[in-house]
């Protein structure tokens, strides 16, 4: 445990650097979108930013310790498919650019979802859990946010009028596409859940057990 939580405490300016460096590009992308005068841009620009509320609201209601890694994947998954993808339309000028966001969003929700899994465990020690209920936990609930997200994705189309989805020149195939990539995203990551029972380590599952073992959110023993 104190290994994990010396490892967070080590990854500390890695996650600051990378934090100044997506709040100095969400800038760019305002200013991009104010000298174009692209309304469009701009709206997108500015929600960039949502992270850094939302990250001290989290920390302020809930009372907890900063994870740095954590932090970190979640600002690099963030940059690559929100200001990336989205605001700087990688999605539109990157040919399947949008299949490796929907995959890595594969593996980051799995690491979100075992994070909240020990979470709802935490009154019990590991070696009380059902390491198979833990797979099917991550599995299900990462598929769960897949399809919730396209359901928004479609949600936006409607609003903004752009076909986010494709479906005018490929019917439901780009969504089935995404839906599919991510389903690998997460068979990538589920092998780890049974490893990290067993103690072993990897820069995904550890950046969980950093962020809980400072916290006290799950009992090791």
């Amino acid at each position: 445990m104190q290994t994990a939580i010396a490892r967070d405490e080590r990854f500390r300016p890695v996650t600051l650097a990378t934090e100044i460096l997506y709040a100095l590009f969400s800038v760019y992308l305002v200013i991009s979108g104010a000298v174009r005068g692209d309304t469009y841009r701009l709206v997108m620009a500015l929600g960039t930013f949502f992270l850094y509320p939302l990250f001290w609201a989290f920390y302020k209601v809930f009372h907890f310790k900063r994870g740095y890694q954590m932090e970190f994947c979640v600002f690099v998954f963030t940059f690559l498919a929100y200001p990336l993808g989205g605001t700087a339309e990688f999605y539109q000028k990157i040919q399947g650019f949008d299949k490796v966001a929907h995959t890595l969003s594969g593996v980051f929700v799995a690491v979100l979802a075992l994070a909240l899994y020990l979470y709802l465990e935490r009154e019990r020690p590991l070696k009380a859990h059902s390491v198979p209920t833990a797979v099917l936990f991550v599995f299900f609930t990462s598929m769960a946010v897949a399809g919730l997200f396209e359901l928004c994705e479609w949600t936006a189309a409607a609003i903004t009028g752009r076909d986010l989805q494709h479906v005018l020149s490929t019917g439901v195939n780009d969504t089935m596409q995404d839906m599919l990539v991510c389903l690998i995203g997460t068979l990538l990551f589920c092998p780890l859940v049974p490893r990290f029972y067993r103690g072993g380590y990897d820069p995904l599952t550890g950046a969980v057990a950093g962020f809980l073992g400072k916290n006290g959110l799950y009992a090791q023993g």
